[in-house]
């Protein structure tokens, strides 16, 4: 098949269906039996938390390559195509590649899914796509995001030497917990017998949950403000103006040509990560900083100009619950000058939308309700009204290309549309702005 056909059947497999499924392992463990076990023939970062988990995975993959190794990133979900989940030092899998890839691996999924008399989820299939993927190409590291939870996610069959839990908060509490406590021990299952565990979750009982279930396991966790610590963080033009100390050595002014200064946290956890994926002393402060500098990670308080110049500017973040809502609001008002904020906000029906519009009312702003094509949004007319409750003025606009442009036509040079609320709006708001990836 080609590349279209290929992302027809996965998408007939229905991105969501693993949410309605029995928590489980073995189809994951099944296909990756046929394959020969490739998920096995690369050494992994594991990566899982609430927030920050793909910026984390884009640093690392960059601090690696600038390291001199070739890394296979995963992660999830995509904005634009879905070849950006598999990338190659930073390169999108190409459409032809990912059409041959499917080919290949077809006919295995098919005779485990008669063994088992069930199909593979499309993020079971999807995962196995890449495990095959990074042992053909063949790649040095493989960067693995953790699409939900942790424990039984499907990419919980790799036996990573490093796991990074970057924070834990509330988000898909239907199928992790309503605590904290429960949310940290899900992610936390991640942790494979004798590694490291990196982590920049500052909460005492959540750093006690994660110590507890690395004890019996004899893996070392390595926390934020503990262990190493972000000495320097600061707005520079264009991003952030860091220093960081890792518990191999201290690594100053390093530049990261991204905003927020969760961006600076979430560069920390992954230089300590590849500090201790690596061999003890090799990552010298040059190296450090090529990666740094190099960064990439579109979606995530992205900043565009008009493409007239004159309007005003543009920021996509693809904040998507009320702790990713408050961090982007904050980095807003640190790193930009804006009047007022025309939001753009389009949000998953199973997530906490008064919370986050809750955030919002830090700002002055308009909102312009809207919902993604492809995946159950909130009804336009409940966000509005929720809105409208929080004395936040709104207008509903179901198209989010529409929404798009409206918001451009009414924000006047001195404000700020944010476009916003999930990963879905965001992508093909940033279809419209920026074009089609190649």
């Amino acid at each position: 098949m080609g590349f279209e056909e290929a992302t027809a059947y996965l998408d007939a497999l229905g991105v969501d269906a693993m949410k309605s499924l029995a928590p489980s392992l073995h189809r994951i463990e099944a296909i990756c039996a046929a394959l020969n076990h490739p998920e096995a023939s690369v050494p992994a970062i594991h990566i899982t938390g609430t927030n920050g988990k793909t910026s984390t995975a884009r640093i690392a993959t960059s601090l690696l390559g600038a390291a001199g190794l070739n890394a296979a990133t995963y992660t999830s979900p995509h904005l634009q195509t879905i070849r950006e989940r598999l990338t190659r030092s930073g390169e999108a899998i190409s459409a032809d590649a990912f059409g041959d890839l499917f080919d290949h691996i077809l006919p295995f999924a098919q005779m485990v899914e008669k063994q088992l008399g069930e199909q593979l989820s499309y993020f079971e299939f999807l995962t196995a796509m890449f495990f095959l993927w990074a042992a053909e190409e063949p790649v040095d590291v493989m960067v693995v995001e953790v699409g939900l939870g942790g424990r039984w996610d499907a990419t919980n069959v790799i036996m990573a030497p490093v796991a990074v839990i970057t924070n834990v908060g509330l988000d898909h509490t239907g199928l992790l917990g309503m605590e904290r406590s429960v949310i940290a021990r899900e992610k936390a299952g991640i942790i494979k017998p004798g590694s490291t565990v990196v982590t920049s979750e500052l909460n005492a009982d959540i750093l006690l949950v994660i110590g507890e279930e690395a004890a019996p396991l004899e893996a070392t966790v390595k926390a934020i403000e503990r262990d190493f610590r972000v000495a320097d963080n600061r707005t520079a033009f264009g991003g952030r103006f860091l220093s960081i100390d890792t518990t191999a050595r201290n690594y100053e002014g390093t530049f990261l040509p991204l905003h927020g200064s969760h961006q600076g946290v979430n560069a920390a956890a992954a230089l300590e990560a590849v500090v201790n994926f690596l061999p003890e002393g090799s990552l010298e402060p040059e190296v450090v900083a090529e990666g740094m500098s190099g960064a990439v990670v579109p979606g995530r308080l992205e900043a565009l100009r008009p493409e007239d110049d004159s309007g005003a500017p543009i920021v996509l973040d693809v904040a998507h619950n009320p702790d990713g809502m408050s961090a982007l609001i904050g980095s807003l008002l640190e790193a930009f000058a804006f009047d007022r904020v025309v939001f753009v906000l389009g949000i998953l029906g199973d997530k906490d939308y008064k919370g986050m519009l809750s955030e919002m009312t830090r700002v002055p702003c308009d909102v312009i309700a809207t919902q993604a094509k492809s995946v159950r949004s909130v009804a336009l007319d409940e966000l509005g009204a929720a809105a409208g409750e929080l004395g936040l003025p709104y207008t509903t606009i179901d198209d989010v290309g529409d929404a798009v442009k409206a918001a451009l036509a009414t924000a006047r040079p001195t404000d700020l549309v944010c476009i916003t609320g999930s990963h879905y709006v965001v992508g093909e708001a940033r279809t419209l702005l920026v074009g089609t990836p190649e």
